[in-house]
């Protein structure tokens, strides 16, 4: 069996939510009346196979997540994956995917990998372009690394920053809480989690920003409003379905707001 092209591919177990939501959306985003008009895509989620992200930015372990990143995607590519993304905001900090892009350039695997926090940066910049101050809910190892810090300031935009007791009480608890954390949790968000990631939201929003991105491409799961007092709730898996579909067969893209 031929493989169509361009092919997308996924790489999703981080955690495993995260990738469903990117797939998705990419679904529901494509202009389709028929199965066959989807877009052809692979979801790899071998979430035993791909460290903790953070856990590796604030040096609580030394294994580097890059390199079960790199042999993921170089199977994607032997697969037919022409176009691929990670479903994760963490795994985009420079010690982790540059390493995994050095990793696949030394066996010479061709695949375009799309950079999904200068891919936001770039859709902020297109569609709100009166914003000048853009809040952030992340992982602490995204905010220690200042990830999508660097990639706003390059782009003459401020970042706005929860205060620690909100990172650390709110949003890190919101993932990680035992129980009722989303990446814990073994079924629908909980209340608990959606409480907090409102909170954190609340709070940037009072803080200034007028745009806010949940920078954890688990966040969104417990975010249903596109806006909130006005200002534009941002979602990376969103904007990077978006830009997929753009990508390989642009004519297919439901257009959002």
């Amino acid at each position: 069996m031929s493989l169509p092209t361009p092919l997308i591919g996924i790489l999703g177990g981080m955690g495993p939510q995260a990738g469903l939501d990117m797939a998705e959306k990419l679904i529901a985003m494509t202009r389709a009346e028929c199965d066959q008009d989807h877009l052809p895509f692979i979801l790899f989620s071998l979430p035993e196979c791909i460290s903790d992200r953070t856990d590796f930015l604030l040096g609580k372990t030394d294994t580097n997540p890059a390199q079960a990143i790199a042999e993921q995607f170089e199977k994607m590519a032997d697969m037919g994956v022409t176009i691929a993304v990670m479903a994760c905001n963490t795994a985009y900090a420079v010690p982790i995917f540059d390493t995994a892009l050095e990793l696949l350039q030394a066996k010479g695997v061709k695949l375009r990998v799309l950079h999904l926090i200068n891919e936001t940066i770039t859709h902020i910049k297109n569609r709100y372009p009166q914003v000048r101050r853009v809040g952030l809910l992340a992982t602490q190892g995204t905010y220690k690394t200042r990830l999508y810090d660097q990639a706003l300031e390059a782009a003459g935009l401020q970042v706005v920053i929860p205060d620690e007791q909100v990172r650390i009480k709110d949003i890190h608890a919101a993932l990680y809480g035992p129980s009722f954390g989303i990446k814990t949790g073994d079924g629908p968000v909980t209340v608990q989690a959606m409480d907090w990631v409102r909170s954190a939201i609340d709070h940037v929003i009072q803080l200034g920003a007028e745009a806010v991105i949940l920078g954890c491409t688990e966040l969104p799961l417990a975010v249903k409003e596109d806006r909130i007092d006005s200002i534009p709730i941002l979602d990376p898996a969103k904007i990077m379905a978006e830009k997929l579909i753009l990508e390989t067969s642009p004519a297919k893209l439901i257009q959002s707001g």
